[in-house]
């Protein structure tokens, strides 16, 4: 026998009355914010560590190809073998120019996505329920064939909404039937549900 909705996304009835009206329990609020401070963790951490590794690579690069020889043979180099990009003349400043605005726009895009404050206004959506099949694309690290993958997954939709849930999702809230959903935007979070 299937759980019921309330366990399935772990509410009870004074979450679904205060969403009823568009409002949050304190329980739900905590949750939210710590969500979010997770989330402005993870962008933070990953735009540093892109920055740290623009930064760092380049001398790693260096100091290995070009100062770590210079040292052990004791021999001074000049500045075209200190700096090989230089020496590569036009192509080296186009290289390293490409790489500023890339790693740049990488940095700033996780910077954006970390300052995004959290919406926690209550979004219902209602209508008829109807289940669709699409697919997603994912990254698979650490696979030498591809980077990514396409994988099927099963869409909610109810009026104009479309959410991704998951398959056990289709024995609690059946096709056809008319339900209301209360969720958050960002971060993206089921809140309480009901049929109609």
């Amino acid at each position: 026998m299937p759980e019921s909705i309330m366990d399935y996304w772990k509410f009870d009835e004074a979450d679904l009355g205060a969403n009823r009206l568009g409002q949050l329990t304190e329980k739900q609020k905590k949750y939210l914010v710590g969500e979010h401070k997770s989330q402005r963790g993870v962008f933070i951490g990953v735009g540093g560590v892109v920055a740290f590794l623009f930064l760092c690579l380049p001398v790693l690069l260096i100091g290995s190809r070009v100062l770590l020889p210079m040292l052990l043979s004791g021999k001074p180099s000049d500045l075209q073998e200190l700096i090989p990009l230089i020496a590569m003349g036009g192509f080296g400043i186009i290289f390293i120019g490409t790489a500023v605005l890339i790693v740049g726009a990488v940095v700033i895009f996780y910077v954006i996505r970390a300052r995004k404050p959290a919406e926690l206004a209550v979004l219902t959506a209602r209508g008829k329920v109807e289940y669709t099949w699409g697919t997603k694309r994912v990254r698979t690290p650490g696979s030498s064939v591809r980077s990514y993958e396409d994988v099927r997954v099963l869409h909610l939709n109810l009026g104009d909404k479309k959410f991704e849930v998951k398959e056990q999702l289709q024995e609690i809230i059946q096709e056809g039937e008319e339900w209301s959903v209360y969720y958050t935007s960002y971060p993206f979070k089921f809140l309480s549900a009901e049929k109609r």
